[in-house]
């Protein structure tokens, strides 16, 4: 239960930390002219999914580090 609990804070935490990462990165590219990071990249309408570049991104980086910090505690047992 303590690792559940441990990797999913740690995702959390990661999933707050990329999305500051991603604003800067996507305030900084709309800045410049560019699409930024919210241009819409994955869409599901029939089950209501519309992801951005910038949501794949982070939800990619919650499940990398919460897989990475679930496996790692096994392995330092």
């Amino acid at each position: 239960m303590r690792r559940l609990i441990l990797s999913v804070v740690i995702g959390a935490a990661s999933g707050i930390a990329c999305a500051v990462v991603v604003a800067i990165v996507d305030l900084y590219l709309s800045g410049h002219g560019s699409d930024g990071l919210t241009r819409e990249f994955v869409t599901w309408s029939e089950v209501g999914v519309h992801l951005s570049i910038g949501d794949v991104i982070m939800l990619g980086t919650v499940l990398l580090v919460a897989s990475l910090a679930w496996r790692l505690q096994t392995s330092f047992r």
